[in-house]
């Protein structure tokens, strides 16, 4: 399907370099305007909230710092 829109047979090795450097940019550009469609509707919601664990403390730790005289 690409041979019959390109015709690639007389390429040189610096129009082949050339091709390799456009589809990489344009593959970066568009997984960089994914990620960043993304996180703009990460924002947009209201009610986000990271799925963090909670803060987890030894009850050893706790029962120093009441002890410890100020």
């Amino acid at each position: 399907m690409l041979s019959r829109l390109i015709d690639s047979s007389g390429w040189t090795a610096e129009q082949w370099l050339a091709a390799t450097i456009l589809v990489f940019i344009i593959i970066t550009v568009i997984v960089v305007a994914h990620r960043m469609v993304r996180i703009f509707q990460i924002s947009v919601k209201s009610k986000y909230k990271p799925n963090l664990r909670p803060l987890r403390r030894n009850k050893s730790h706790v029962k120093l710092n009441r002890e410890a005289p100020e």
